[in-house]
């Protein structure tokens, strides 16, 4: 067997050639920082390194000088081309550095040069356009996986007070839901309910910020709404209660029954504005416990400290939902919503981190975080409130036209105004500079 049939072929641009010997390079790219004073650096993983492929070739026979020509033009093609690698199969890649074509005076009819290859990816641009509200709903999600993991922890070892401590788990139950039924009838969410329907109602018109209801929807349909929302949320806080009697033995059911409130409370508010104020009321509390010296009295009070903490969480996880819909109306409206946020996530991760709650101290400050780089971000682009005062009152159509001139902000106008009547206005109120 000659020394060509032990070569292997392979084809780059189209121009065959034979493998004496390759190579393929992989790994991590790594930033290796030294400290002074400090024996073992911190070695940081940059991302996978570039896969190099290198080549020990040569051409071969009577027209090798023909096939140099064809060679030394696909190496001078620009951008990627594709190689048929002898084990790898087609890869697309590019040359790394230029190539040297050789003529071996040991050898007549043979040319031998080295090739490195880059195996690369399609152009793609660092984008500044973030989803930011996307970025909330995500980090909901993640954790609402684990938001009950602390009462499943707190009351793994009371197996022998079951009884008891259920009944104290009861009792927060019963207390967080009395303040839940109290949310779900708030007089100023069931009026929002109206604000929906099409038509100007003066003082008491939504506003162009205000979640419309269905072309069909009716006063009278908006009241059955009412009716079934807050059935829904009464149906949700029993079955809160009737899960905390278990919660020795079901632990995940009262987490799962706590979410249900939730989403019942904001499916009673039509507007995500009024389902921010209901649920950071419920974000605020905290049961009352009664701590013993005995061992039952210790376990009571960890598994209602630990229930009162998920029904807050709970409710901050709402609330950061309602964040992610809700879409703020000036730059100081996303500014005062995210000062309100940032405080009542800040005291819960205090309190995880009092309570040694790693995994709870973790996801709230990753929700913490979206919700500051979401409204940062969309309160970036938002104008900012300015007051305006007017010699005599004037209808709401001419003052739009006058500082937008656009008559389609005319409800925004009433609404800002508080005025009783769109033909007339205040002398003085506050709207959008722009």
């Amino acid at each position: 067997m000659s020394v060509i049939d032990l070569m292997i072929p392979a084809v780059w641009r189209g121009v065959p050639f034979q493998v004496v010997a390759s190579s393929v390079r992989v790994g991590r790219r790594v930033a290796v920082h030294e400290y002074p004073f400090r024996d073992q650096p911190w070695v940081e993983d940059m991302g996978r390194a570039p896969r190099v492929l290198s080549f020990a070739g040569r051409l071969i026979g009577d027209d090798v000088y023909l096939k140099r020509a064809l060679m030394q033009a696909a190496c001078e093609l620009s951008g990627p081309g594709l190689l048929i690698h002898p084990t790898l199969g087609p890869v697309q890649c590019s040359l790394a550095e230029p190539v040297a074509l050789r003529d071996s005076g040991t050898a007549q009819r043979v040319v031998e040069f080295e090739m490195t290859f880059i195996v690369g990816g399609d152009r793609v641009y660092p984008s500044l356009l973030l989803d930011t509200q996307s970025a909330i709903r995500l980090a909901v999600a993640s954790a609402l996986l684990i938001v009950g993991e602390a009462v499943a922890s707190a009351v793994s070892g009371s197996g022998n007070y079951a009884a008891t401590v259920s009944l104290g788990a009861q009792n927060v139950a019963t207390a967080w839901g009395n303040q839940a039924t109290i949310v779900g009838s708030d007089p100023a969410a069931i009026a929002a309910e109206a604000s929906g329907l099409t038509g100007y109602n003066g003082r008491f018109d939504g506003g162009a910020l205000a979640v419309p209801a269905a072309a069909s929807a009716t006063v009278a349909s908006q009241q059955a709404a009412v009716v079934t929302s807050r059935a829904a949320i009464a149906d949700a806080v029993a079955s809160l209660s009737s899960a905390a009697g278990s919660i020795v033995t079901s632990p995940d059911s009262c987490s799962a029954q706590a979410r249900a409130a939730i989403v019942a409370i904001e499916g009673a508010a039509i507007s995500p504005a009024d389902q921010i104020r209901l649920l950071s009321g419920l974000a605020g509390f905290a049961p009352a416990t009664a701590a013993g010296a005995a061992p039952i009295g210790a376990a009571i009070a960890a598994a209602q400290t630990a229930l009162g903490a998920m029904l807050r969480r709970q409710a901050l996880l709402g609330l950061a939902e309602a964040i992610a819909a809700y879409q703020p109306d000036s730059a100081e409206d996303a500014r005062s919503v995210l000062t309100m946020a940032v405080d009542l996530f800040d005291a819960e991760i205090v309190t995880a981190a009092d309570g040694g709650d790693g995994a709870a101290f973790g996801w709230l400050r990753a929700v913490r975080t979206a919700i500051v780089q979401d409204l940062d971000t969309r309160g970036a682009k938002l104008a900012h409130l300015r007051s305006f005062a007017m010699a005599a009152s004037m209808p709401a159509v001419v003052l739009a036209w006058r500082f937008y001139q656009d008559t389609g902000r005319v409800r925004d106008l009433i609404s800002r105004a508080s005025a009783p009547h769109p033909l007339f206005m205040p002398l003085q109120f506050q709207a959008l500079d722009t």
